[in-house]
């Protein structure tokens, strides 16, 4: 165990220094980006790398640096949105399930085996697919399949949770069921999500890299790194490099955030 914990300490802080980058960038990608990530100037198309222009250009003489900056901005944001509405909606209906039971639980059980019968991917593009190909419609989608796994693991700890004597004390003394879900049972649950949170954050990011990249999420011109990957994919043999940049920004921030998640995981064991 020893050699375990200094063979996981270097990858955890170099983690946590590439979070304390993206957080930078999230905050002053207006500033760190200095070119407009949609200006097409054909005059610089496929300029090389300079100091004005890290990456080069694209076949439009669009910035990739900026263009990069900008879409690891739009992809964090969007999943960062995706994934704190899920772990509400399915905190909520995970808890209210498991405590109230009954034909809750019962209608809880069936819509979450319903879901949970079709692969994941499959059912978000079938969403996005009838809702038609945009930013918002993707969200929907994602947000409609994702909250599920936060709700079975809610419901699974609520049931434990509710029977512990501390809340069966609440419960003799008075305390309504808002009171108790809030005071005494939602504290137990949210360190435990917190782990499958920073893993599903990645998860998220590659899959809506995933669905911009086939045509069903993010659409052009606003960067993404699906997207700039998708535009990338044509220009492999005369310009690599910008489907280079974005495949290996998007693979760090999905390494990063699965070796936190691994590692937020591990701690919540330890503490349990």
């Amino acid at each position: 165990m020893i050699r375990e914990k200094k063979a996981m300490r270097p990858a955890v802080i170099a983690a946590l220094v590439f979070l304390g980058v993206i957080l930078i960038v999230m905050v002053f990608a207006d500033k760190i980006g200095i070119h407009d990530p949609t200006s097409i100037d054909l005059t610089m198309k496929f300029h090389g790398s300079s100091r004005e222009y890290p990456f080069g250009t694209d076949d439009y003489g669009r910035c990739v640096f900026c263009r990069c900056i900008y879409a690891v901005h739009n992809s964090v944001e969007i999943a960062f949105t995706i994934e704190i509405v899920s772990v509400f909606i399915g905190m909520m209906l995970g808890m209210c399930a498991a405590y109230f039971g009954g034909i809750a639980d019962q209608l809880f059980g069936a819509v979450s085996n319903a879901l949970m019968a079709f692969p994941k991917v499959i059912l978000i593009m079938l969403i996005a697919a009838f809702l038609g190909a945009s930013t918002r419609n993707i969200i929907l989608a994602m947000l409609l399949v994702d909250w599920i796994w936060y709700a079975r693991i809610s419901r699974s700890l609520t049931l434990s949770l509710k029977e512990r004597k501390y809340v069966q004390a609440a419960r003799l003394n008075g305390a309504s069921a808002p009171v108790i879900l809030r005071r005494h049972i939602a504290p137990g649950i949210l360190p435990q999500l917190a782990g499958q949170f920073t893993l599903s954050l990645g998860n998220v990011i590659l899959g809506l890299a995933g669905f911009s990249f086939l045509g069903i999420g993010i659409q052009r011109p606003t960067p993404e790194l699906g997207l700039m990957i998708s535009d990338g994919c044509s220009l492999i043999r005369t310009n690599f490099s910008v489907l280079l940049w974005p495949g290996i920004i998007l693979f760090l921030i999905v390494l990063d955030l699965n070796v936190l998640g691994e590692w937020v995981s591990e701690h919540l064991r330890k503490q349990a």
